[in-house]
């Protein structure tokens, strides 16, 4: 896993139990969680200064859908995972969304972790 550990990651989730677990699993897996935000404007701003290898994000924060955040990470080749409580819906999912791995919730154990790391070796592929 020492390779994972030089994966930065960063995980928007406005739940604070799901957003603790997806990070600790993060961590056991061996990735690097730079930052655990809860809201768009709050990961807008973060990635003004920072970019991580790979984010993992639910499709609603606190403060409205994320597609914006989903469009900024995908301009900039950073590649996604979406953990989200329901199944790619057209009629109500932006379709930038489509970009990334999809980790329905509840997600299994390792689920994200896995999804995180077949989107960094097929970054690095």
């Amino acid at each position: 896993m020492d390779s994972q550990s030089a994966v930065s990651v960063v995980v928007l989730e406005d739940e604070a139990l799901i957003a603790l677990d997806v990070e600790q699993s993060l961590c056991d897996a061996g990735f690097n969680v730079l930052a655990v935000l809860s809201s768009c404007s709050e990961a807008l701003e973060w990635l003004q200064s920072n970019s991580p290898d790979v984010a993992v994000l639910d499709i609603e924060l606190n403060d409205g859908k994320c597609e914006t955040v989903a469009r900024v990470l995908h301009e900039r080749n950073i590649p996604f995972v979406v953990h989200s409580g329901s199944e790619f819906d057209p009629s109500y999912c932006d379709p930038i969304f489509q970009k990334g791995a999809w980790v329905s919730k509840p997600a299994g154990e390792g689920d994200v972790s896995n999804a995180v790391a077949a989107c960094v070796s097929t970054a690095t592929g």
